[in-house]
C-alpha cells in the first residue's frame, strides 16, 4: 500500500488545517494515497480541538490584541500554542489499512510509536507514551501531543514534535497552560521539554528526517509527493470556513444556545 510523503515546511496557519482536511476528502474518494504530512506554522497561532471551548481555554482578548489567530481544527485533542519551532504531522489513511490496528486508542498508540522511534534515533533513551492523554514523554517531560479524527472511512492522526518552545507565550495566551500535562505540574516548564533541550545542536532537518524514518518503520516506505491540483484548489476554497467566527467559536456558541433553551 503506497504512502505519500509531503513536507510543506512553513505554511500559512489557516491553510495548513484546510490542507489536511482536503487530503482526508481525497483519500475517501481514492483520489490520493495514504499520506504522511509535515508542516510548520509560518506564524504563532493557537490551535484548538474540534470539541474544545475557546473562551474556556484561551485568553481570547489577549490573542486579538497581539494578532494571534485562533484556529479550530477538525481533529479532536486539546488546545495548544504553535509556531515555526514545531513539526506538526498528520498521518492520513484508510481505516481498513491492514498495518494499523482499529479503534482510536489503538491508533493513537500505534502512530505515537513512530514518534517514539524517532526520539530513539535522535539518541533519547528515556521515552514513553502517556496512554491517558496520548502524548510522548522524553526524559519524563512531554515533547509531543496528539489529536485524531475518523470520517468517511479515513483516519487522521495528528500531533506535534517540539523542536523549541515559547513557554512565555503559551502561559500568556492559555488560561490553564498545564491542563494537558500530568497531574501535579504547576508550570509548563516543569512538565514539558523540547528537542533543543534534549539533543545538543539538533536542527529542524535532522528532526524531520528522524520523524519520517520513525513513521516509515511502523507504516512502510513513503515516496516524495505533492498536493494534487484538486487538493490545492479545495484547500484555498475552504479558507473562508476556517476564519469565520461561527467555526472558530462553534463549541462556545452551541453551549450558549443550550443554556438559552434551559431558561
Amino acid at each position: 500500500m503506497k504512502w505519500r510523503f509531503i513536507d510543506l515546511d512553513k505554511v500559512d496557519n489557516v491553510l495548513a488545517t484546510t490542507i489536511f482536511d482536503v487530503i482526508m476528502r481525497a483519500r475517501s474518494k481514492d483520489t490520493a494515497d495514504n499520506t504522511i504530512l509535515f508542516w510548520r506554522p509560518s506564524k504563532p497561532a493557537i490551535y484548538i480541538g474540534y470539541h474544545q471551548l475557546a473562551y474556556e481555554d484561551i485568553h481570547v482578548d489577549i490573542c486579538r490584541e497581539k494578532g494571534i489567530p485562533i484556529i479550530r481544527r477538525i481533529l479532536g485533542g486539546g488546545t495548544g500554542y504553535s509556531d515555526k519551532n514545531q513539526i506538526i504531522y498528520n498521518i492520513i489513511f484508510r481505516e481498513d489499512n491492514p498495518k494499523v490496528p482499529h479503534g482510536p486508542r489503538n491508533v493513537y498508540k500505534f502512530i505515537l510509536g513512530g514518534v517514539v522511534k524517532a526520539l530513539y534515533t535522535l539518541g533519547i533513551n528515556d521515552v514513553s507514551i502517556d496512554e491517558k492523554r496520548f502524548g510522548v514523554y522524553a526524559n519524563g517531560k512531554k515533547i509531543s501531543g496528539s489529536g485524531q479524527l475518523t470520517s468517511k472511512g479515513v483516519v487522521n492522526s495528528g500531533g506535534s514534535l517540539l523542536i523549541d518552545f515559547d513557554f512565555k507565550a503559551m502561559s500568556e495566551l492559555l488560561k490553564d497552560p498545564v491542563k494537558n500535562l500530568r497531574e501535579g505540574i504547576d508550570k509548563p516548564e516543569d512538565g514539558m521539554t523540547c528537542l533543543r533541550k534534549e539533543v545538543k545542536g539538533i536542527t529542524i532537518d535532522e528532526a524531520k528526517k528522524a520523524l519520517r524514518k520513525g513513521f516509515e518503520e511502523i507504516l512502510s516506505k513513503s515516496y516524495d509527493g505533492t498536493l494534487s491540483e484538486y487538493e490545492s484548489e479545495l484547500a484555498e476554497k475552504l479558507r473562508n470556513k476556517y476564519i469565520e467566527e461561527e467555526w472558530i467559536f462553534r463549541a462556545d456558541i452551541r453551549k450558549e444556545k443550550r443554556k438559552e433553551k434551559k431558561r
